[in-house]
């Protein structure tokens, strides 16, 4: 039987984390905590499928360049935007088939490019393990030189690359974090330091990324899930129906089932239940009582608002608030 994700990020997945000179690790069991642990990428992340999160990160930061090592065990819509000047790619590791980055279809041997002026969008699976690095705006400039604001202007997508090139730089990163994990000390070393970086370096210019071709949707599935999604997040307290959603996009209500299932692995109702779920999750941190947080995002069936909240996070919202919510003053 293969490992789950976190087990293959952490061998003793029952430690909390741990932290070393330029490494951290970390076992996330709420999905907003997980997506705030990357700074700099302005993420946000959605839960999609239920019975409670769980995630892992692994960071080594080695000055310029910068590595993560990210498994989750739950389905995720990630959306985020880099900083600009910020070159950020992703190495699969583990990859189920049902994960779509940027309207394409991801496996383990498509490169990601995160950095773009329109940000990124990724369906992940339930079994998922991602390698990324960010290299820095003065080395990313070296490495390629883009010409004044060409990253920024660039688009984030699936990148068709050298196969033995794309596996070096795989190989070469599980190797630094393996080194993470078994001789710490060597992060605390300049010289050794400065050669990991030369080394990532080397294999990130054998991708030849100035010439890789950007695997783009021109999909109208993709289209239409985006537009529905803009719709809806503006909408939260008051969202439009399925019915209501199809007449403002002029499309029938199977064209938007059939695009919702394919790009995100669900209805347009069950993701429109997430988002609000998902609303009062984050609300419920900061919320005076449960009910507070459940009436602002228009749920008034307690009784069925907690049996699906309980469903997707494998806890009862009174539990999230009592765990979450600051004390009263």
């Amino acid at each position: 039987m293969s490992q789950h994700p976190i087990s293959a990020i952490h061998p003793a997945a029952s430690a909390a984390g741990g932290r070393a000179l330029g490494f951290e690790s970390a076992i996330y069991a709420d999905v907003d905590e997980q997506a705030a642990a990357l700074t700099g990428w302005n993420q946000s992340y959605l839960q999609l499928s239920g019975g409670g999160f769980r995630g892992a990160i692994q960071r080594v930061d080695l000055g310029p360049v910068r590595l993560f090592m990210e498994g989750l065990e739950s389905t995720v819509y990630q959306s985020g935007q880099l900083q600009e000047g910020v070159l950020a790619l992703g190495v699969p590791l583990r990859c189920d088939g049902s994960s779509v980055f940027c309207g394409v279809q991801s496996d383990r041997n498509a490169l990601h490019v995160f950095s773009g002026q329109s940000g990124f969008e990724f369906r992940t699976g339930s079994d998922h393990v991602m390698m990324g690095l960010e290299l820095d705006p003065v080395l990313s400039n070296t490495l390629y030189p883009w010409g004044h604001g060409a990253l920024a202007r660039s688009e984030a997508g699936l990148r068709a690359t050298d196969p033995p090139s794309l596996e070096g730089l795989r190989q070469v990163m599980l190797m630094l974090f393996e080194t993470a994990h078994t001789a710490p000390a060597m992060f605390s070393l300049p010289a050794l330091r400065a050669g990991m970086v030369d080394t990532l370096v080397e294999k990130v210019a054998a991708l030849n990324l100035a010439s890789c071709t950007n695997e783009v949707a021109h999909d109208v599935h993709w289209l239409l899930v985006q537009q529905a999604r803009a719709l809806l997040q503006g909408q939260l307290q008051q969202p439009p129906t399925v019915g209501e959603l199809c007449q403002h996009l002029g499309v029938s209500r199977r064209t938007l089932q059939s695009a919702f299932q394919r790009i995100l692995g669900i209805s347009p109702l069950a993701y429109l239940r997430a988002i609000r779920l998902g609303a009062v999750r984050q609300a419920l941190k900061t919320a005076s009582s449960v009910t507070e947080a459940a009436t602002d995002m228009g749920f008034w069936h307690f009784g069925h608002f907690a049996k699906d909240y309980q469903a997707m996070f494998g806890e009862l919202p009174s539990q999230t608030h009592k765990r979450c919510a600051p004390p009263l003053q």
